[in-house]
């Protein structure tokens, strides 16, 4: 090849090298929004008799695991102010901390579900948070969402 065509090369697969990425990412759809692509996360969609029976037919075996699948950069504790805070567990210090109020427990187990929606919703969230006011001049308050489980919060 001759010397003066190489950066006419060079520029022609750089292109394809950021254009193909971009064209995979553009195709993604986000499963948290409506239309919601249901497939995503299910591997049937669930018709009500089968929501209201827990059947949801996820993808992998319990609603964290599924979670992960494309939340891998989650980590349970990540994001909580340092303390490792439970998640797909049903034990938990009784002294300090309560079954939840309003927050839903699966198979009695706390999971991404139980702070987290799995859509969004009209209102404005912090990470598709349940319970949480998002900020005004004062910040983001959580302790309506904190004091579901934890006592004296």
């Amino acid at each position: 090849m001759a010397p003066d065509r190489l950066p006419g090369v060079l520029w022609w697969l750089l292109a394809v090298f950021v254009a193909v990425p971009l064209t995979a990412a553009a195709a993604l759809v986000n499963p948290h929004v409506m239309p919601e692509p249901c497939l995503s996360c299910h591997t049937k969609v669930p018709d009500r008799a089968e929501t209201e029976a827990g059947r949801y037919f996820l993808i992998k075996p319990g609603i964290d695991d599924t979670c992960k699948t494309c939340h891998e950069c989650c980590r349970v504790g990540m994001l909580h102010r340092e303390m490792n805070h439970p998640s797909d567990s049903a034990e938990w210090d009784r002294s300090r901390f309560q079954k939840p109020k309003s927050l839903p427990l699966h198979d009695g187990k706390i999971t991404c579900n139980t702070c987290h929606l799995h859509r969004a919703s009209a209102s404005p969230t912090v990470h598709l948070l349940r319970k949480v006011r998002v900020g005004d001049r004062f910040g983001t308050d959580w302790s309506e969402l904190c004091r579901d489980c934890h006592v004296g919060y």
